[in-house]
């Protein structure tokens, strides 16, 4: 899963398969390595059929394994970001991005040390947009040319 808090892109070209390429994009997504069966995605459609108006609330929920200050600053960084997006592959090896167009924020998050020494000790964050259409397939990363990836 990946997140970036400064992606910029002029447009793209969407087919039938998903994004297949972006023009103009810049910035950086984040890496987050993210346990098997822990993040989910939920994309909740918001249709008025009196104003004929729509759009999508897409919402990830991202836990993020052991508390350490690096991760803290991470964290606190991206809570303060106004325009996110996420990129995320899905169990059927599908690659998603939240927020394309109006960007995510984060809406809420939980620091969590547990009872038990079984018991998670993690950050878990969700980050929600509302964009005007349902969240875009990636064809690969590489369709968002000039952006960098690093691990967080």
């Amino acid at each position: 899963m990946w997140v970036s808090t400064n992606f910029n892109y002029t447009s793209f070209v969407a087919g039938a398969t998903g994004i297949t390429s972006l023009t103009g994009g810049t910035g950086a997504f984040y890496g987050f390595g993210v346990a098997k069966d822990t993040a989910s995605f939920t994309e909740t459609f918001t249709i008025s059929n009196t104003n004929g108006t729509a759009f999508f609330d897409q919402a990830i929920t991202i836990p993020i394994q052991r508390l350490s200050q690096a991760r803290r600053n991470t964290l606190l960084l991206l809570s303060y970001a106004r325009n996110s997006r996420v990129v995320f592959k899905d169990n059927n090896n599908n690659l998603w991005i939240v927020g394309l167009t109006r960007g995510c924020v984060v809406q809420s998050g939980t620091t969590t040390t547990g009872t038990a020494p079984g018991d998670a000790t993690q950050y878990s964050i969700v980050l929600q947009g509302q964009e005007p259409e349902m969240a875009y397939q990636l064809v690969s990363l590489a369709a968002l040319t000039g952006c960098q990836f690093f691990n967080a």
